[in-house]
């Protein structure tokens, strides 16, 4: 085990002994950055002489996450809960969820939003933030300790984040009114220490590593070298929803469907007609909905053609992608924006 990971461990394990009472939370995607994380801190939990009575592992379902890492992260959600109830272990599960009326498609479908661009990114706040800082805001009370699986040089965002916020493995934030702490032990881990973390910490025993990197490997499309003991996995490739339209080309799911995994084939396609049609002025009102002229919403017909090619693909797949209660929520939204446009249509005519 390289040093890095043993500083990491040591990091985690006295600050578990040091704040026993604070109430800790970690923030699990389901890569690598992450299950890393999940294995140091299972290896610091074995080693301390006092811990939390209770740990939060978090994991914010957005509804629209790349469909082959969601089933991964949800089928070893299943199997981390039954491996923590059969020994004594103060980690908790918690799969997180935007309301009904922050969802991706009850955005798009019922109040019209374009797919998001880097100037209208829109669904990052409503899916993956703000249910995770409702989480937080409910947790500390009194205190509370967040891990993530950040690291330097992974990005120049991220680096331009922990720069902003003091760039150690200790930050002050404040989530709702609520002020917690940050904690990020394996700051300071490379790609290399990365993997090897995923592979040599033997906990928890429900991480199946080279699942992990075979997913990996399909959906960065190259294998380079890294420090793990069995085949190489591959140290890059990004995932996320498959709906994205923030990025040009979707290359992961790309990657994945050449490396096999053709099921996602109807969802990128899917995804790449929402792009093309994203700023049609024809499908979309010539008013914004504060009044000013511009393109504003996506047209009810248009609307309706979007919800028509989901139920499609939801049958060409063979999975509920709109569940019931999204579907409520997008007609009482349509019956609403009807009647505004029925009121203005009469107004534009008494003028």
């Amino acid at each position: 085990m390289t040093d890095p990971i043993r500083e990491a461990i040591l990091l985690t394990k006295t600050a578990l002994e040091k704040n026993a009472s604070a109430r800790w939370i970690i923030g699990f995607s389901g890569g690598k950055d992450s299950t890393a994380l999940l294995k140091v801190f299972a290896a610091a939990v074995q080693d301390a002489k006092t811990v939390p009575s209770r740990i939060d592992i978090i994991y914010c379902d957005t509804g629209v996450e790349n469909p082959v890492l969601d089933d991964y992260v949800k089928g070893l959600f299943s199997r981390l809960g039954d491996e923590f109830k059969g020994q004594p272990t103060p980690f908790r599960l918690s799969l997180l969820r935007a309301p009904v009326k922050n969802r991706f498609f009850v955005k798009l479908i019922g109040r019209g939003y374009p797919p998001p661009t880097n100037s209208f990114r829109w669904c990052t706040k409503n899916l993956r933030i703000r249910p995770v800082a409702e989480f937080i805001k409910r947790a500390a009370v009194d205190d509370a300790i967040v891990a993530l699986g950040m690291r330097k040089d992974e990005s120049l965002q991220r680096d331009r984040t922990l720069a902003r916020y003091g760039g150690g493995i200790w930050q002050n934030q404040n989530e709702g009114g609520r002020r917690y702490r940050m904690f990020l032990p394996i700051l300071d881990l490379d790609v290399g220490d990365v993997w090897e973390a995923v592979f040599g910490l033997p906990f928890p025993e429900s991480i199946d590593a080279a699942k992990l990197a075979q997913l990996y490997r399909g959906a960065s499309g190259e294998c380079p070298i890294v420090k793990a003991p069995q085949a190489a996995p591959c140290a890059s490739g990004r995932f996320g929803c498959w709906t994205c339209t923030v990025v040009r080309k979707d290359r992961s799911s790309r990657s994945l469907i050449d490396a096999g995994h053709v099921t996602l084939s109807p969802y990128l396609a899917f995804r790449d007609w929402l792009a093309s049609i994203r700023n049609d002025s024809w499908r979309r009102w010539p008013y914004r909905r504060n009044g000013t002229v511009g393109l504003g919403p996506f047209t009810l017909e248009t609307r309706l053609e979007i919800l028509r090619r989901l139920k499609d693909l939801e049958k060409q797949v063979g999975a509920v992608i709109l569940p019931r209660a999204e579907q409520r929520e997008i007609m009482r939204l349509w019956k609403l924006d009807s009647q505004a446009t029925s009121r203005s249509v009469i107004n534009a005519g008494e003028g």
